[in-house]
């Protein structure tokens, strides 16, 4: 039987798909996170292989596969890309072995592989777009350091700043500062500094929730927070629009990622892209990354050589 495997591989789980040759998903497996460190890249393979074995021994099928893609987390430089794939194939998974970023299978399953935008916002926050003819472009992923703008992280980050100007008398006074104090144990606003410093990225992302709830009732800096956020997720767009020429044509655009679980903070960002264009159109996703993986691996398995 001639079959098809897409994997999803992102920082908290990866999740397996298998589908036959008319494109029919036999079987899913979920297990450990797949995001790739550049560093030991093998280590990754490993466990994909492990997932993908399972999956098959699940489905009851034996052989490689004519086609897999992998959508992966930390893929993004060329060598780590080149290094998975080849290891992948090496394991004799699949006759082709196609590896991409976990961002291009969310967008092949997002609009069913035609044009339109996708904004993921998480921890972090990045944006791919395609065009009526195939191209496709990416902004952002740099980084919490230089980038991340209007993710999880930001918000958190930001929330943080303007409660500490607040108490300084720099900024607006706001609930933000009793309420992040109250979150994270501590007796005073000269502790956040040192607490911010230690803290991993995910904590402070894990702040945005908090944010949400104090715009909600009704306080003014907090919510120039998640305005702020959604202004910076629709630059990403603008900058998509302009660079594949999709501005004078209706596109669809998808939300994905943690930040928009929050009703008030997907109605600003939606309100932002209304802004930045009337002709965009915000939906729900045709389907998930693992869909857009077995896509992606049936029209390398149709490729010439």
């Amino acid at each position: 039987m001639r079959y098809y495997l897409g994997i999803d591989g992102g920082g908290t789980h990866t999740r397996v798909g298998v589908a036959d040759e008319q494109g029919r998903e036999l079987l899913r497996h979920t297990g450990a996170a797949g995001i790739v460190d550049p560093r030991e890249p093998a280590a990754a393979v490993r466990v994909l292989e492990a997932l993908v074995r399972e999956a098959l021994r699940q489905a009851g099928l034996a052989g490689p596969a004519a086609a897999l893609c992998a959508g992966l987390a930390g893929v993004g430089d060329p060598a780590s890309r080149e290094a998975v794939r080849a290891a992948l194939a090496a394991a004799g998974l699949a006759a082709r072995v196609l590896v991409v970023g976990d961002g291009e299978t969310a967008l092949e399953g997002a609009h069913s592989g035609g044009a339109g935008l996708l904004i993921i916002a998480g921890t972090g926050s990045i944006a791919y777009g395609r065009d009526r003819g195939g191209s496709t472009l990416r902004t952002g992923g740099r980084g919490l350091i230089v980038g991340d703008e209007g993710s999880g992280y930001w918000i958190g980050r930001t929330a943080l700043q303007r409660a500490l100007q607040g108490e300084d008398g720099r900024g607006e006074p706001t609930a933000l500062l009793p309420e992040l104090l109250r979150v994270l144990e501590l007796p005073a606003p000269s502790a956040i500094p040192s607490w911010a410093g230690r803290a991993a990225k995910g904590e402070i992302a894990a702040l945005a929730p908090q944010v949400a709830r104090v715009a909600e009732a009704g306080d003014g800096v907090a919510l120039g927070v998640l305005r702020d956020a959604a202004h910076e997720l629709a630059r990403h767009a603008r900058a998509l629009l302009v660079r594949l020429h999709l501005q004078d044509e209706e596109t669809p655009v998808v939300l994905l990622g943690g930040v928009f679980k929050n009703a008030t903070f997907y109605e600003l960002t939606g309100r932002a892209l209304a802004a930045v264009s009337p002709r965009l159109r915000v939906k729900q996703p045709d389907a998930d990354a693992v869909v857009g993986a077995l896509r992606l691996a049936r029209r390398a398995a149709a490729a010439p050589p």
